[in-house]
């Protein structure tokens, strides 16, 4: 007599993920694609993009999977991502008026479609890890053209592409520094570039699971890569993240404690410093002393706009400053407040937040799944901190809005009943095959007894790991 024995949920939901992992990685590779390709064209006054219009063929599906539950519980994030486009979309018509709808459609879908890829595409560690695999061949394959930019100051791959189509060019703010250019590679301005580099650098490391020479590669091309843009906030981001490991490492984590400090850091510095802690900020940390004076100006007239029109923004309306401060903005949250108002920055705030707290709450027993907690929230906490002094636009506001969505599963699939995908297969393997032609055995007090033990392990891995 053949006895059917099922898998257990855990087991289940692992295989369903794993398929998910499978059928998503072709649109995974292609999404990265478009993010890289550095071409442009107008249809009907719509400036589009290969990114653009890969956003706009998914996102009111992949919205509707999200809302309706089918990857996974609507969460708080979720909602405030929604809230912060639907904003986005009230906030340009009401400072600009209905003939600005198609403006202001593909700006919400811009920045908020990136999360919804992310949602969609990254749902689980497989599908986390195979992003990582594609962006370390992408700075492979892209490093020589930014070698030979940071050499020449010639865009290569722009240039190339400039007699069809719409690409960068170099801008008189990317002046050479230290005998080199800055380079774009296929970014609009070096920043970016350094930004999307940088993020890789903590990812890399966890990711290596101790080995030293995969450590040592990910971390010097993260690095190096990133400092061929030539600029501050990049290298920021990179030495908050080192800094932010190099906690972990020395304190075994105690991140809570990590954020204690920060806030009574914060605190002290504003009350004995006649400036605020964002103004020192943004003054120090910056090649040019003199771009940090500007910066400050500019935040000081930023913030002036927000506080004249804190409701719905200015939109893209110009603001009022002194005559000698360019209307460009270097704080990503205050042009984002400018533009949409307290109510739409906030929204964003907030979701950034919940994502921390529900990654935190997330009860990982996995120490690879651990460890790619870690790196994901320490790139992120670094890149977060460093756009108070840059801004982020075009495919790299995309690509951060997407690398959120692409953490939402170590919170989205959160252990039902208490069990996790560790104990679901010790479960299926202590049980023996799925399909068996025997019932099976009760189990001795041995492997009860090192069950437990294993049980326990778990549970202070768990507490050690927590964000």
């Amino acid at each position: 007599m053949t006895v059917l024995v099922p898998p257990s949920s855990g087991a289940l939901r692992q295989g369903m993920q794993g398929a998910g992992t499978q059928l998503s990685a072709p649109l995974l590779i292609l999404f990265m694609i478009t993010l890289l390709t550095p071409i442009a064209f107008e249809i009907a006054g719509v400036r589009l993009s290969p990114n653009r219009i890969f956003l706009l063929i998914v996102i009111f599906p992949y919205a509707a999977r999200i809302i309706s539950g089918q990857i996974g519980r609507f969460t708080a994030v979720d909602l405030l991502f929604v809230l912060h486009g639907v904003w986005i979309f009230i906030a340009l018509i009401a400072v600009h008026g209905t003939n600005r709808i198609p403006f202001a459609a593909i700006t919400a879908v811009e920045l908020i479609g990136g999360y919804f890829v992310g949602r969609v595409l990254i749902r689980d560690i497989t599908g986390y890890r195979l992003l990582f695999r594609i962006m370390m061949i992408a700075l492979i394959v892209l490093l020589p053209f930014a070698l030979v930019e940071a050499v020449t100051g010639k865009l290569i791959i722009p240039d190339l592409l400039r007699p069809v189509f719409q690409t960068p060019f170099r801008g008189d703010s990317a002046y050479g520094r230290m005998g080199l250019e800055r380079v774009y590679v296929v970014f609009d301005h070096p920043i970016l570039w350094g930004l999307f580099c940088s993020l890789t650098l903590a990812n890399f490391i966890k990711m290596a699971r101790g080995n030293l020479l995969k450590i040592g590669f990910g971390a010097s091309l993260s690095i190096f890569t990133t400092m061929l843009s030539l600029s501050s906030a990049p290298l920021m981001a990179c030495g908050l993240q080192l800094s932010m490991l190099a906690w972990g490492w020395i304190m075994r984590g105690r991140w809570k404690l990590l954020l204690i400090l920060t806030v009574v850091g914060y605190v002290v510095i504003d009350l004995l410093s006649n400036r605020t802690p964002v103004t020192i900020l943004i003054d120090t940390l910056t090649f040019n002393p003199g771009t940090g004076y500007t910066r400050i100006a500019i935040f000081d007239a930023g913030w002036a706009a927000v506080k004249g029109s804190p409701f719905f923004g200015i939109g893209f309306n110009d603001w009022p400053r002194p005559f000698w401060v360019t209307a460009s903005v270097d704080n990503f949250w205050l042009l984002t407040a400018m533009r949409y108002g307290f109510v739409g920055v906030s929204f964003l705030v907030l979701a950034l937040l919940s994502h921390f707290v529900l990654m935190a709450r997330a009860r990982i027993t996995d120490p690879q799944a651990l460890a790619i907690r870690i790196g994901h929230a320490i790139a992120l906490a670094g890149i977060s901190f460093t756009m108070v002094t840059v801004h982020v636009w075009g495919t790299m506001s995309v690509f951060v809005m997407f690398y959120i969505g692409a953490g939402a599963w170590m919170y989205a699939y959160a252990p039902q009943d208490g069990h996790d995908d560790i104990t679901a297969q010790t479960e299926v393997a202590a049980s023996g095959p799925l399909y068996s032609r025997f019932a099976p055995r009760p189990a001795r007090a041995g492997s009860t007894q090192r069950s437990q033990t294993l049980s326990r392990r778990q549970g202070e891995t768990t507490e050690q790991g927590r964000v």
